[in-house]
């Protein structure tokens, strides 16, 4: 029989053996081959996560509503139980919850109905009829969402973005002066310094990153299709738009009080486009570093126990470079579709989006493991300081630039004609493309090395880190 006949299947493993064998079933590589890298993220975007903040948010909702209402008085005490109720889970708090949805097909629902069970536990059985009062699930959801986002943002996705732009004006700061030729159209243009062209996408960054630091998340709480019809109907007499405002505020996010049944999520929406820019300066940081690597301007640290190719021993590749290059193209993909399909919702609401959110940590994923393999990239590389100076003395070319402007200068026209005549594609020898220059001219041109015509490239470098550095405070 050809072997390709015969399906080869993956064993299941003893429930004893399942732990050491975890990474290996796991669907997605974030949560087995790299969830070394990534797994600070679940305490924001597991499914995990979400009861627990959904559990917070309806414990916190049910403080300030009996309190609002001026019904059933909680001691401080009493409020601490509840809060402590959201802390503290337990993991047979989670199997029961999932046990509750799995009966009645309805996630947030099965919340409402563990934390009623729970009060009679805590001798708060009084305050039943409270849980989940006036609520729509998006009241919920969206509050846990914002609280998730901004929780990861705050501790890990920013801190890893920071981490990263430090290096990258560490490295520029220290090499502001060191020359190399700048390739547009990757041909031979003009000098530049490596620090310079560092700095460039640590500037860039910085632009995004500002914008990220500085977004607000939203938070909505207006009930079935967001006029707060129930509460409304049932206590006219209180004032339900600034009780929304108030909870949600004490929550740390920004209060939106026109909506339909859902949150639309502009901001958010606003975020994952910021990230998903972020992610493209450094997608050009990593492909750049890839070619000046293949061109020999950057050399790599040799780690003596890795191994480039399975054939070829002399291999050292670029792989923390082509890392976050596959994964930031995964990252900006999640958080396109992601961007494109929360804001939009059939009417008042439909729970298209609801499967799709669930995939918010995915593409965070991608970005932070990208930014990861940036930094190890970056500690491992050093820019080849002998090539590039003989690279750069080796081209005289680059300063026809300059040539033909010092002439038009001296008033001379058609001048970049003649220059382009001598030197467009030839290997030029400096000495002689001036050589029948009135001798004036040559005195002047003669001192001229390519080596020293950077411009203002170090100075522009030393400047930016300082204005990153200011505006990051850093």
């Amino acid at each position: 029989m050809p072997y390709g006949r015969k399906a080869i299947v993956g064993s299941n493993p003893t429930s004893s053996a399942m732990d050491s064998y975890q990474p290996l079933l796991s669907l997605s590589p974030l949560d087995g081959r790299y969830l070394g890298q990534v797994s600070d993220l679940r305490a924001y975007f597991s499914e995990m996560a979400l009861i627990k903040q959904r559990v917070f948010v309806e414990a916190v909702y049910l403080i300030e509503l009996v309190d609002f209402l001026d019904r059933e008085k909680l001691t401080k005490t009493e409020k601490k139980r509840l809060l402590k109720l959201a802390e503290k889970l337990q993991k047979k708090d989670f199997k029961k919850i999932k046990q509750i949805e799995k009966e009645i097909h309805h996630d947030v629902k099965a919340i409402e109905y563990f934390i009623k069970d729970s009060l009679v536990r805590l001798k708060l059985g009084k305050l039943k009829p409270w849980v989940h009062w006036g609520l729509t699930s998006e009241d919920v959801n969206n509050l846990a969402y914002g609280l998730m986002i901004k929780g990861a943002k705050k501790r890990l996705l920013i801190p890893s973005q920071i981490q990263l732009i430090k290096l990258l004006i560490k490295l520029a700061d220290k090499y502001a002066g060191l020359v190399m030729p700048a390739r547009t159209h990757g041909q031979i243009a003009v000098p530049t310094t490596v620090g310079k062209e560092l700095v460039v996408f640590a500037s860039r960054a910085t632009f995004f990153l500002e914008k990220i630091i500085s977004l607000k998340l939203t938070g909505k709480l207006t009930g079935a299709v967001g006029n707060l019809n129930g509460q409304q109907q049932v206590f006219p007499q209180k004032n339900w738009l600034a009780f929304s405002k108030r909870f949600i505020k004490k929550l740390g996010l920004q209060p939106l009080l026109v909506t339909t049944q859902i949150n639309p999520r502009q901001d958010l929406v606003y975020l994952l486009d910021l990230f998903r820019q972020l992610n493209n300066v450094w997608l050009d940081l990593a492909r750049d570093c890839w070619l000046y690597i293949s061109c020999d301007y950057f050399s790599q640290k040799i780690v003596k126990k890795e191994v480039g190719s399975s054939t070829m021993p002399h291999k050292i590749n670029p792989i923390n470079f082509e890392n976050a290059e596959g994964n930031l193209q995964l990252a900006n993909s999640l958080l396109a579709v992601l961007a494109d399909k929360l804001p939009v919702s059939r009417l008042q609401r439909d729970l298209s989006d609801s499967t799709v959110k669930r995939n918010l940590g995915v593409g965070f994923g991608h970005s932070l493991l990208a930014v990861k393999n940036l930094i190890k990239g970056l500690n491992k590389i050093e820019p080849n300081k002998k090539l590039l100076k003989k690279e750069v003395a080796a081209h005289p070319e680059m300063l026809t630039e300059a040539l033909q402007l010092i002439l038009k200068s001296w008033g001379q026209e058609g001048v970049y004609q003649k220059i382009k005549l001598k030197s467009r594609g030839k290997k030029v020898v400096w000495h002689q493309l001036i050589n029948d220059f009135p001798l004036e001219q040559r005195k002047i041109l003669k001192s001229w090395r390519p080596e020293k015509y950077f411009g203002l490239a170090a100075q522009l470098a030393k400047k930016e880190v300082k204005r990153i550095k200011k505006v990051l405070k850093i």
